[in-house]
């Protein structure tokens, strides 16, 4: 399973990206629970966000801390867009076309299975 994060993890793409840094949890309500059952019945999970390279660290410390109820988000891989912050935050925030990093990302991970 792949997972978007802002506005599918998160409750928007914007705040998703700064509330976190406030000590703000702006998680969606049971996406932990959720995500859980889904690898309970034997999926694997990855996560696919537009968010700057630079910004691996935060994004992975952010994902990975979510807890809701003492239920974590599952494990696993981070796919981020290789640009910088200010491409990144241009195309996701001021142009709102993250859609265009994420559908080339889906495809090109779609050709690894021929």
């Amino acid at each position: 399973m792949i997972s978007d994060v802002d506005g599918t993890i998160t409750k928007s793409d914007v705040l998703g990206h700064i509330m976190p840094h406030f000590g703000k949890d702006w998680s969606q309500p049971n996406v932990a629970d959720l995500f859980q059952k889904i690898i309970g019945k034997g999926y694997q999970i990855m996560y696919l966000t537009a968010r700057a390279i630079g910004q691996t660290e935060a994004t992975k410390k952010y994902i990975f801390s979510i807890k809701q109820n003492g239920v974590p988000l599952p494990d696993g891989p981070v796919i981020q867009s290789h640009d910088r912050l200010a491409k990144s935050f241009s195309r996701e925030v001021i142009e709102k076309k993250p859609h265009i990093f994420k559908i080339e990302t889906l495809t090109n991970i779609r050709g690894l299975f021929p």
